[in-house]
């Protein structure tokens, strides 16, 4: 049906699970504002990934993510989040745990896989821009926390799921479906490839062991 002549059509993918959240959006208006009832569900839920394939961003989407105001502490530290997922690949359970001197702005890079990680220890560049939003959001820090990435209170962030409410939260923000960490992962990777990166640089910069479980990435390039 409709998921199926976008597919058809070579869309790509994240922009068909796009317009089918929308469908799905309308349908369950529909369902709450007025007398209309299904006999069963016209479009059935698309899960991410799709087919057990690689979901990722396009630029275009990643700047889209990036659109929400960073004028409040919050802001800028949701951003700086995924300014460093899209950067470096780091995975939520790492940017948890993430310590200030992690980073060496003068360098532009910063340090990953430490202590607990299952990850090997890398260090990965940032861009200008990401460098240029860490200034900020830790000149906006009033606190000690050695911890980045903080919640309420300056508190270190207890789960990797209230990591993941505040980009589902910024998806909604600038009106996108929701992003999960590792399509943002997915996205470094891919990225990665296009700039004409190895497969063995690729293991390397996401910390992997082998390149056994990453050589899917390559179709996407």
């Amino acid at each position: 049906g409709f998921r199926n002549h976008l597919l058809e059509g070579r869309r790509k993918r994240f922009t068909v699970y796009r317009k089918d959240a929308a469908v799905r959006r309308f349908l369950e208006w529909v369902r709450a504002s007025t007398d209309a009832e299904f006999d069963l569900d016209p479009i059935e839920p698309m899960h991410q990934p799709l087919d057990q394939q690689i979901t990722f961003l396009e630029d275009e989407e990643a700047e889209q993510l990036l659109s929400f105001p960073q004028n409040s502490l919050d802001s800028l530290r949701d951003a700086v989040m995924i300014r460093l997922m899209l950067d470096t690949g780091v995975t939520v359970s790492e940017i948890r745990g993430l310590l200030k001197s992690d980073l060496d702005l003068e360098a532009a890079q910063v340090q990953l896989g430490g202590p607990g990680s299952h990850l090997a220890p890398r260090v990965r560049r940032l861009t200008d821009e990401t460098v240029e939003l860490l200034r900020r959001y830790l000149a906006a820090r009033r606190d000690e926390t050695p911890e980045l990435i903080v919640g309420r209170a300056a508190r270190p962030v207890a789960t990797s799921k209230s990591l993941q409410n505040v980009l589902w939260k910024r998806c909604e923000q600038v009106g996108l479906p929701r992003v999960s960490p590792m399509i943002l992962r997915h996205t470094f990777a891919i990225r990665l490839l296009r700039r004409g990166a190895t497969l063995g640089e690729l293991k390397d910069a996401l910390g992997v062991r082998d390149t056994t479980n990453i050589g899917v990435y390559k179709k996407f390039v």
